[in-house]
């Protein structure tokens, strides 16, 4: 399913201009990474796309989910689309998960709202997803509080419940911020593998260029509320256009290894 966001700004109650002229478009299937350092406006962009602003904020533009625009709707309406057609990973799962909550009814949730799963139909298909995210102690897993399980096993289950109604649309916010090398190593793997089998719609959001590289065919790199460049992960990673973009790939060669796309200027050899 194709999103598409045009000329998306976002401006608080005094007038303060947060976004501007956000425009850029994932195809059906596609994976588009959002890059930018701290207060580039990326998690507030994903925030504007799923009506999720704080109120106050004055946002104009246009946002379309397969030709159908969501600027604009009730929060009713909102409440269908989200978990169902499109769905989010935040952040933090501790704190996007519910402490006082055990798992299981966290999961439950979305299932209740968007189907029509219920008692054992609806346990099967919490089982499925805890697999699916290779969380394989199921009774345990869904009897737990959040703060029981560790933090790769929460931003499991909080994968989970996003994928739970099957979305076209997934966003992942910074997901694997909060965890170490080898939990972002895993979850990455895990996020792509399920990606590919799925065939979701993906726009994940970080400020880590080459864990955006690993997951992404596309890239949009945030400054200050604006879009700076766009462009497929190969031009972006070897012939960035702005400064910016420039400095970023820089950076994170310094840092760390990023994947060697090939050269987007060099001619494709004809076979013989």
């Amino acid at each position: 399913m194709t999103l598409e966001i045009t000329s998306l700004g976002v401006r608080t109650s005094s007038g303060r201009e947060l976004l501007r002229d956000i425009s850029w478009s994932v195809p059906t299937g596609g994976r588009l990474g959002i890059i930018g350092e701290s207060g580039s406006g990326k998690s507030l962009t994903a925030q504007a796309i799923l009506g999720l602003l704080p109120r106050g904020m004055d946002v104009t533009g246009s946002v379309q989910l397969d030709g159908e625009e969501m600027l604009g709707r009730s929060e009713k309406s909102l409440r269908q689309l989200r978990g169902r057609r499109i769905a989010m990973v935040f952040q933090e799962p501790l704190t996007a998960l519910d402490p006082l909550m055990p798992v299981g009814r966290q999961i439950q949730g979305p299932l209740h709202l968007h189907t029509e799963l219920r008692g054992a139909a609806a346990r099967k298909r919490m089982s499925q997803l805890l697999e699916q995210v290779a969380l394989r102690d199921h009774e345990r897993i869904l009897r737990s509080y959040p703060w029981e399980l560790s933090g790769g096993q929460r931003q499991r289950v909080a994968l989970a419940m996003a994928l739970a109604c099957e979305p076209d649309v997934l966003i992942a916010d910074e997901p694997t911020t909060a965890l170490d090398v080898t939990l972002q190593d895993e979850i990455l793997t895990l996020l792509a593998d399920l990606i590919e089998r799925s065939g979701v719609t993906l726009v994940f959001v970080s400020h880590d260029l080459p864990v955006v590289a690993r997951v992404a065919d596309d890239l949009v790199v945030m400054r200050d509320g604006e879009v700076v460049e766009t462009g497929s992960a190969r031009e972006v990673l070897t012939i960035p256009t702005s400064d910016y973009a420039r400095r970023l790939v820089e950076s994170a060669r310094s840092v760390t290894a990023l994947p060697t796309l090939g050269d987007p200027t060099a001619d494709e050899e004809e076979t013989p």
